[in-house]
């Protein structure tokens, strides 16, 4: 399973994705803007995780989000931007 967590560098965000990682097999897709908001520092562990990727997009830029989705292809969507 493939996961797309929006916000997934923010305090909530960053919880579910180490959740994921740590007790589930499925797959991440952290979408974020890094705002203000988003720190990665927040999921230490994630990037050395073959099963997590990370596309720094604003959700508000339909084309880029579009281009998201596409190469993707997420079987579930968390919005927590």
């Amino acid at each position: 399973m493939k996961c797309l967590v929006t916000g997934g560098a923010g305090f909530i965000g960053s919880a579910v994705i180490r959740h994921i990682l740590a007790d589930t097999n499925a797959s991440v897709i952290n979408v974020d803007a890094l705002t203000y908001a988003g720190n990665l520092e927040s999921i230490p562990d994630a990037e050395a995780s073959a099963r997590y990727e990370f596309a720094q997009v604003d959700i508000c830029d339909f084309a880029a989000l579009s281009a998201v989705f596409a190469e993707h292809q997420p079987d579930l969507v968390m919005h927590l931007a």
